[in-house]
C-alpha cells in the first residue's frame, strides 16, 4: 500500500496538496529519445503527471499499470484531448530505461496513441526535487537503492496550475475523466462534457466528484419557472388577442 500523509508542513514522505499553484515550466528533462525538453515546450494541454522510478520493486509498476488501464477505459484520447507525463525521481536513471518503460507500457495499451501522448522523462537532482516540491510529493531514498514513496497522480492545467490529485494505484475512470475535464478548463470542449462539468463538483474530503444536487435542481426549477412564466405571457395575449376580436 502507498504511503500518504497529509500536512501543512512538507512530511519526509507523503503527499501534500497544492492545488491551485504551479509547476516550474521552465525546467528540462531528457525525453525517452536522449532529447532535453522543457516542461514549457511539451505542456501544451490538460496533462496527467505522474512519479516513479524504473527500477522500484513495490507501487511503480502497479501505479503506471494502473495509469494504463484508465487510460483505455476513458473516452478520452491521449494526444487529443489530454496527455501523460511520467518522470523518475531517480536521478541516477538514463534514458534508455525511460524508453524501455514507455515502450512497455505504451504497447501495452488497448488504445492506439501518438508517440508523444505519453512522455517519459529523467533528470538531474536539482531539477527532479524542483518538480516534486512544487507538487508535493516527498520521498525518502532508503540508503540502498530504493526510494519509500507514495502513489499518485497529478492533472495539470496547460498554464502548468496544479488541479487534481489523484491518489492510489489504480484509478476510477469517471473521477480520471472529471480531472482532465478540469484541468481543460480554458480550452473548447464537447457540449457533453461541459455538461458532466456542471452537473459534477470535486468532494474534498472523500477525494473524488459527487452529483451537485442543489446545482442541478435549482437550475431545473429556474427552468421550470421560466417555461411556467413563459406560458402565463403567451395565455395572456392570446384572450388579449381574442378580446381584441370579439369586441
Amino acid at each position: 500500500m502507498p504511503i500518504i500523509l497529509y500536512s501543512e508542513k512538507n512530511p519526509e514522505v507523503g503527499i501534500v496538496e497544492k492545488l491551485g499553484q504551479k509547476i516550474p515550466l521552465e525546467l528540462s528533462f531528457t525525453n525517452s529519445e536522449g532529447k532535453q525538453v522543457k516542461l514549457s515546450e511539451i505542456i501544451n494541454k490538460p496533462t496527467i503527471l505522474s512519479f516513479v522510478y524504473f527500477h522500484c520493486p513495490g507501487i511503480c509498476s502497479p501505479l503506471t499499470i494502473g495509469l494504463s488501464e484508465v487510460v483505455d477505459k476513458t473516452d478520452l484520447q491521449p494526444g487529443k484531448d489530454y496527455q501523460l507525463i511520467t518522470i523518475s525521481m531517480d536521478p541516477g536513471e538514463t534514458y534508455d530505461k525511460a524508453k524501455t518503460w514507455r515502450d512497455n507500457h505504451i504497447g501495452g495499451l488497448d488504445k492506439k496513441i501518438p508517440y508523444d501522448a505519453w512522455q517519459f522523462l529523467v533528470g538531474d537532482t536539482q531539477s527532479v526535487k524542483k518538480i516534486t516540491d512544487a507538487i508535493g510529493f516527498y520521498y525518502k531514498y532508503d540508503g540502498k537503492k530504493d526510494f519509500i514513496h507514495a502513489g499518485a497522480i497529478y492533472a495539470i492545467a496547460p498554464d502548468g496550475k496544479i488541479i487534481r490529485y489523484l491518489f492510489g494505484t489504480e484509478f476510477n475512470p469517471f473521477d480520471f475523466k472529471m480531472a482532465i475535464l478540469e484541468a481543460s478548463k480554458g480550452t473548447p470542449m464537447p457540449t457533453v462534457n461541459k455538461l458532466l462539468e456542471y452537473c459534477y463538483s470535486y468532494d474534498p474530503e472523500g477525494r473524488s466528484y459527487v452529483f451537485n444536487f442543489t446545482k442541478v435542481i435549482g437550475t431545473l426549477m429556474l427552468l421550470i419557472l421560466g417555461i411556467f412564466f413563459a406560458f402565463l405571457v403567451i395565455t395572456s395575449r392570446k384572450r388579449n388577442k381574442k378580446g381584441v376580436q370579439n369586441g
